[in-house]
């Protein structure tokens, strides 16, 4: 078994990488994250499994796979710094001034909860998995002997 796993390695994880993206493409879906620009999440996602089964089973695609995977690496950081943008503005407390009967201001922060009707913040590394899924593939492309 260890034989046959060092002699098939990089084809191992070439399909846990497409099969990750698949996962992540499902996941994207029934979180509905198909909105506006979030709609490129679950796009890169199955770009990602397509590359990496095509530079798997296609000789003269391994290149093109690699060049793509290692592409959507800037996918998973743009992902990244979007759920860090939608998490700052969440939690930027928007002074409110009260003043009582004697005209004395108190500064008030709104509270951020998970209570009905409020937004949750965006899981911030969560967009990272398209970028290490893209990275895994394209370096098991590229070490996998032909």
């Amino acid at each position: 078994m260890q034989e046959y796993m060092r002699e098939r390695f990089p084809e191992a994880v070439v399909l846990f990488s497409a099969l990750g993206f698949l996962t992540l493409v499902a996941e994207l879906l029934l979180t509905t994250h198909t909105e506006g620009i979030q709609v490129l999440a679950p796009l890169a996602a199955a770009t990602g499994a397509l590359a990496a089964l095509a530079g798997l089973w296609l000789k003269a695609a391994r290149p093109w796979a690699i060049g793509l995977l290692l592409a959507l690496m800037s996918v998973g950081l743009f992902g990244f710094f979007q759920h860090i943008e939608e998490s700052v503005e969440v939690h930027m407390p928007a002074q409110v001034r009260l003043v009582d009967e004697d005209g004395e201001a108190y500064p008030m922060y709104p509270r951020v909860g998970k209570g009905e009707g409020e937004e949750t913040l965006p899981p911030p590394l969560a967009p990272l998995s398209i970028s290490g899924l893209g990275l895994l593939g394209a370096l098991a492309l590229y070490v996998r002997r032909p």
